[in-house]
């Protein structure tokens, strides 16, 4: 079985992509593609930015989506040395 990975998202350009994305990882927790995770250690030990963080199943790697606030663009990254 091949396991499609993940891609990082340094950016979104606008609220519009943020939005397309919500929708693509709301599908991919409706498939159990994806499972919702604990936040276990904010985004650069930041509490201000708004995050999620998700497990992909197939791979078992955490990654977060952290909300834009300008200027800040937000991002989806895998999680590095995460402590669950």
């Amino acid at each position: 079985m091949k396991v499609f990975a993940w891609e990082a998202i340094d950016n979104f350009n606008d609220w519009a992509e943020f939005d397309q994305f919500r929708a693509w990882i709301a599908s991919e927790l409706e498939s159990g593609v994806a499972i919702s995770q604990p936040v276990v250690q904010s985004y650069r030990n930041l509490d201000a930015f708004k995050e999620e963080w998700f497990e992909h199943t197939a791979s078992k790697e955490v990654w977060r989506l952290v909300w834009p606030e300008p200027p800040f663009a937000g991002i989806f990254e895998k999680v590095v040395n995460q402590r669950l």
